[in-house]
C-alpha cells in the first residue's frame, strides 16, 4: 500500500524519526559530561523502542513489543531521586539537557500527530500511552542532566 508523504501516517513516523535523531544528538553531547552512563544507556534503550513504534504504526501489525509499563519505573525512580521541580524549567543549563528539552518538545509534537492520526483509535491507543510517558521521562532525564 502506498500513501501520500503528506498523510498523516508519514506525518507521525517523520516526528518519531526526528525525536529518535533528537535523542541521538542528546546521547553523544552526554558523553562530554560526566554523567553516569546509565542516563546514555536509557536513551539507548528508548531509541529502539521507538523503531519497534514505527514498525507496529507503518505495519499496522496486531501486537505492540513495547509498553509504556516500561517507562514507568523509570519515571518513578527519577521522581524520587530528584527534588521536586517548582515553577518553571528553562532549557539551556548545559548542552546535554537543553538536547533533551528539544527532544522532550519533540515527543510532545508525536503524541499530538498520533491523537490526530486516522487509524482505529484501539490500534494507537499504546503508542500513545508510550510517548506520553516518554516525554515525561525525557523531562526528567533533562532535569536530571543539569546536576552533571
Amino acid at each position: 500500500m502506498q500513501i501520500a508523504k503528506d498523510h498523516s501516517l508519514m506525518e507521525c513516523l517523520g516526528s518519531l524519526d526526528e525525536l529518535n535523531s533528537f535523542l541521538g544528538d542528546a546521547k553523544a553531547a552526554l558523553k562530554y559530561i560526566s554523567c553516569d552512563i546509565k542516563t546514555t544507556d536509557i536513551i539507548e534503550k528508548i531509541q529502539k523502542d521507538l523503531y519497534l513504534l514505527m514498525g507496529f504504526l507503518a505495519a499496522q501489525t496486531e501486537e505492540l513489543a513495547v509498553s509504556a509499563e516500561s517507562l514507568n519505573s523509570l519515571v518513578y525512580s527519577l521522581k524520587t531521586e530528584l527534588p521536586p521541580v517548582s515553577g518553571f524549567v528553562v532549557p539551556g543549563e548545559n548542552p546535554a539537557s537543553a538536547k533533551l528539552h528539544i527532544a522532550r518538545a519533540v515527543c510532545r509534537r508525536c503524541e499530538r500527530r498520533l491523537v490526530s492520526m486516522e487509524l482505529v483509535k484501539e490500534s494507537k491507543e499504546p503508542v500513545i500511552e508510550y510517548i506520553n510517558r516518554l516525554s515525561d521521562l525525557l523531562f526528567l532525564l533533562a532535569v536530571k542532566t543539569v546536576k552533571c
